[in-house]
């Protein structure tokens, strides 16, 4: 029987533990020329234009516009050398753009930052669809990538999660029926470490303890699948990448919401892909 281990490495270990666990954690994910643009773009975006981002909600403030500002940039992120193909192989290369931001929590706020207990759920999961998959080996319907840019420490806010928890309808009944399975495991790492995991399993962030000196800083990458319904309806896509001249490009952003529709049909300079109702949304 496979073991809750604290890094995957190798690609077959990273998508055994996914299998198993419903996360995987990858340490080095991001190389250190990587980490620096990130770094630099947010601290330069939250300098030069701050109303962009969100007001602090549990001690986070966030910025989800910024593939909008910097398309080609932030696309080889969303699409990561080494994360990518791993979010295509548990997402049986059906992988598409779902909700992509930066997160920011200062030092000042770490110790208030804790949330609750929680799952994600499509936007439209109110007219059905699938919330885990159990015919895919790796249960997923939707995958995400957060990407620590800053050290995570002891005494900063961490992500964690319920490993295996995502057939269960409440965190308690999660306790009840896992018994001594049950574990909450916060992931701590350095700069550059990414956590992927299935959506649907329970996670959290706990909060930082009082006088944490770092804060925490993050990436959220989220992916649908083609055969799932769009995760969110507020994420929009830049014309760069939604009508690129690659047909590969194309594809991995076609996951159109009535948002994005409408979106495109006011702002893109291309014609539109007869395909999408854009006729047909206010």
């Amino acid at each position: 029987m496979l073991k809750i281990t604290e890094y995957q490495t190798a690609k077959e270990e990273i998508l055994e533990h996914y299998k198993a666990f419903g996360y995987a954690v990858i340490p080095d994910a991001l190389s250190q020329e990587e980490l620096s643009y990130l770094n630099q773009l947010v601290e330069s975006e939250m300098e030069s234009d701050p109303e962009s981002w969100h007001k602090p909600m549990e001690g986070a403030t966030g910025n989800g516009s910024l593939l909008m500002k910097h398309p080609l940039e932030i696309d080889k992120f969303i699409r990561h050398r080494t994360m990518f193909p791993l979010i295509q192989e548990v997402l049986l290369g059906e992988a598409r753009f779902a909700q992509f931001d930066f997160r920011d929590i200062t030092m000042e706020r770490a110790s208030n930052s804790q949330m609750g207990f929680h799952r994600d759920i499509s936007w439209y999961g109110t007219v059905g669809g699938k919330i885990w998959d159990p015919e895919n080996p790796y249960l997923s319907t939707y995958t995400c990538a957060i990407y620590y840019l800053k050290d995570v420490h002891d005494c900063c806010p961490a992500f964690c999660l319920v490993p295996s928890s995502h057939e269960y309808g409440s965190l308690d009944e999660a306790k009840e029926k896992m018994g001594d399975a049950y574990q909450e495991i916060p992931i701590r790492g350095k700069a550059g470490t990414a956590i992927l995991y299935n959506i649907t399993t329970f996670h959290t962030r706990k909060g930082g303890v009082e006088g944490c000196s770092h804060g925490r800083r993050t990436m959220h990458n989220y992916h649908s699948r083609e055969s799932s319904a769009p995760l969110t309806n507020w994420a929009t896509v830049p014309e760069e990448l939604a009508l690129s001249d690659d047909k590969e490009t194309r594809l991995f952003y076609s996951q159109w919401t009535p948002n994005q529709i409408k979106f495109a049909r006011d702002n893109y300079k291309k014609p539109l892909p007869t395909y999408y109702p854009y006729h047909m949304i206010k």
